[in-house]
């Protein structure tokens, strides 16, 4: 045998070796979803950390968790980590309204809060702003047209600073920015959140598109 067909032949023998082998299959490797750092995140970013829709990389995993994305308007319920139910959710517009030097933002506010109070059968006292905004002239702060019920719902948790999660008789609101702060659920997602929590149960309110917020604001002004 030449040279040449010696070589030949160990090139062929080596590709049937290779051949040989047992693929892995791409089925059979675990699925993982990897969020990039971005360049505002820069030193406080893990490239492998994985991402679970609802459930940010800070938020408390541990027993009942609330967490309410301004983004996408949705809320989702968690219980260790684990999602329970998830469900569309009013959230502020984020617009100002003014009337002489008082001025309201219609925002809802960011970060990790706790339910301060459960509220059956909660009655909305007409804050200032609502006439105001109705092109209603505002009344005394013992009127009786302030008092309006079943506008927020069989339940509210309240958050403090005027922040509650409750029910809502504007239902085409929900997966919108619609609210005036407050967090708006339909019922069966607070008849759930009602359920699952309990007064200090963690309520973590987070933007996932910070860049797409910061665009909004930018249009507002």
């Amino acid at each position: 045998m030449t040279t040449k067909n010696m070589l030949f032949a160990a090139a062929f023998a080596a590709s049937l070796i290779i051949n040989a082998a047992p693929a892995q299959s791409q089925e059979s490797q675990p699925q993982q979803t990897t969020k990039p750092c971005r360049w505002w995140q820069f030193g406080h970013c893990n490239e492998q950390t994985i991402v679970i829709e609802g459930l940010p990389p800070d938020a408390p995993k541990a027993e009942t968790l609330v967490t309410i994305d301004v983004s996408t308007n949705t809320a989702y319920l968690f219980n260790d980590g684990e999602l329970v139910a998830k469900a569309p959710a009013a959230t502020g517009t984020g617009k100002i309204l003014k009337k002489g030097r008082k001025v309201w933002a219609f925002h809802t506010p960011r970060g990790r809060m706790k339910v301060l109070r459960k509220i059956e059968d909660p009655v909305w006292t007409k804050p200032d702003w609502a006439f105001v905004e109705a092109g209603e002239p505002v009344p005394p702060p013992d009127s009786k047209k302030r008092q309006v019920r079943g506008h927020l719902g069989k339940y509210a948790l309240d958050l403090g600073d005027g922040i509650m999660i409750h029910g809502t008789d504007e239902i085409d609101s929900l997966g919108r920015k619609a609210s005036h702060g407050c967090v708006r659920l339909g019922n069966e997602m607070l008849e759930k959140v009602w359920q699952a929590t309990k007064v200090g149960t963690d309520v973590y309110i987070f933007e996932s598109n910070p860049q797409q917020a910061a665009e909004r604001h930018s249009d507002l002004e």
